[in-house]
């Protein structure tokens, strides 16, 4: 049932009343972070998220993931120990970029930040709920990827006990894990390398995303 109201969700959302491209970053965001969806369907160490119809997770390693739609690699980081540790942070928005603000609902909060590069691409970096995307993508489909990677941040759902267990076994402060997740990053080098490296993706897998439809 659960999944059933999500996908008559998605659908509305992006193509009831009006296209995902009439509506402004700040509404998609707020509808993303205010849809109050509880459904996952893909488990992690410590914590599971839902990827929506037509994105593939590529591959994994500790806890980072590149994920497919049929058109970009999305780069998700997920940083269990700054959730253990509730770490907090404040984001100020920052007029050079094309976009920039922060996000928060109740106990989670980030932040959106959208850079233009030099081939008419734009940068886009999205820090949710302990844990962040990044992706690059033309200017006409900045708003529908910003809707898919809000709807995977706020699906994140982590799990205390395997945290707990994961830090008391010391298992989590032996990874070296560098990132830190309230850095903004400097140019999308970083997610470039990132992505390369990862990168397995086979054209013939591009599957359609029915949560998504048009």
């Amino acid at each position: 049932m659960k999944k059933i109201f999500l996908i008559l969700f998605m659908i509305f959302w992006i193509s009831g009343c009006t296209t995902i491209q009439d509506q402004s970053l700040e509404e998609i965001v707020d509808q993303g972070i205010h849809s109050n969806v509880d459904i996952t369907n893909m488990n992690r160490t410590g914590y599971k998220y839902y990827l929506p119809n037509g994105m593939k997770a590529v591959i994994k390693k500790d806890y980072n993931e590149v994920i497919y739609n049929d058109k970009y690699p999305f780069y998700l980081y997920v940083d269990v120990i700054s959730y253990f540790n509730k770490v907090e942070s404040n984001y100020e928005a920052n007029s050079k970029y094309y976009r920039s603000f922060s996000l928060e609902n109740g106990n989670k909060f980030g932040y959106l930040q959208i850079k233009s590069l030099e081939n008419k691409k734009y940068f886009i970096e999205i820090m949710y709920n302990y844990a962040k995307i990044e992706v690059i993508v033309t200017k006409r489909d900045i708003e529908e990827s910003v809707a898919y990677a809000i709807a995977i941040l706020d699906s994140v759902t982590y799990i205390d006990t395997v945290l707990g267990s994961l830090m008391g076994d010391n298992v989590l402060n032996s990874n070296e894990l560098e990132y830190n997740i309230f850095d903004t990053a400097k140019t999308e080098s970083n997610y470039l390398e990132i992505v390369e490296q990862y990168d397995q993706y086979n054209e013939k897998d591009k599957v359609p995303d029915m949560d998504f439809i048009k």
